[in-house]
């Protein structure tokens, strides 16, 4: 998976066995609950609480999975492990990027839903 690209549609459709449905209700179910995923990593980093913020970012990560945004994905997992390690200053700035990312998904997939899958 290119790591540049914001979303890997081949792949997304790949992992759906070719159902462009399923893409675009994976991709409407991500726009509803990667924010309140999001909310309770920063709710955790905000507390201090690094355990809550790698169970967070876990699920985080897991939910970009079926949508196949590479980038997102990584910094998910950097994050889970900056909790897991108890690191949380280097995890702040890991949540501000995470932030950025997100937001850059979630215009792609509001273009996707929009616009369909290219044939």
């Amino acid at each position: 998976m290119d790591n540049m690209v914001v979303l890997d549609l081949a792949e997304a459709l790949s992992q759906a066995d070719g159902d462009g449905d399923l893409v675009i209700t994976l991709a409407e179910l991500f726009l509803q609950e990667s924010p309140k995923e999001m909310a309770a990593a920063t709710a955790a980093l905000a507390r201090q609480d690094a355990a809550g913020l790698a169970v967070a970012a876990h699920k985080l990560k897991g939910s970009v999975i079926p949508i196949c945004a590479p980038r997102l994905f990584e910094s998910a997992k950097r994050l889970e492990e900056l909790g897991r390690q108890g690191e949380l200053v280097e995890a702040a700035a890991v949540c501000v990027e995470i932030d950025r990312l997100l937001a850059e998904v979630h215009a792609a997939l509001r273009e996707l839903i929009a616009g369909g899958l290219p044939s």
